[in-house]
């Protein structure tokens, strides 16, 4: 069944900040993140469309990745800055919690674009939770397909979002 979409950025914004204060879902998106180049937005839109029968194919997954591909730019530059300013050798390490806290504000205006490319797509409904075509597209979309450490990790991640 095909439903319209009504998904606000403040309701994803709360769902993302319950999926990631759980214990090891912070590590496993930092983790995909880093060694897997997984945009922690999209991995918990995953999350977000899994938790909700909701399914997302390949071809959605490419549309929601090229409407964020410019904050996600931004943000990658940010995240770099920010890094830099947590070294002990950095002159001015007090401004660390500040760009922490700009980093949050780029993260949120990032779920609003996707939320707003999301809520223009025609999306399929699943019969069950957590099982669904969604995540063979997500894995092909970051092209994860032969990184086994890379699906381990977003299996364990999809497994604590849809336990609480």
């Amino acid at each position: 069944m095909t439903q319209s979409n009504n998904l606000t950025a403040t309701e994803f914004w709360r769902y993302s900040t319950s999926v990631y204060q759980q214990p090891q879902a912070e590590a496993l998106c930092l983790r995909l993140q880093d060694s897997a180049g997984v945009n922690v937005n999209m991995l918990l839109m995953l999350c977000w469309c899994l938790d909700h029968q909701k399914i997302v194919v390949l071809r959605q997954w490419q549309i929601l990745k090229a409407a964020i591909a410019h904050s996600d730019e931004a943000l990658l530059k940010h995240r770099l800055h920010r890094k830099a300013a947590k070294a002990p050798s950095h002159p001015d390490h007090s401004s660390y919690a500040r760009l922490k806290e700009q980093e949050l504000a780029l993260e949120a205006g990032q779920q609003s674009e996707l939320v707003g490319a999301y809520n223009n797509m025609k999306i399929e409904e699943s019969d069950l939770t957590g099982i669904n075509a969604s995540i063979v597209a997500f894995i092909h979309a970051y092209q994860l397909r032969n990184n086994e450490a890379a699906i381990d990790d977003i299996r364990a991640l999809l497994k604590l979002s849809l336990s609480d």
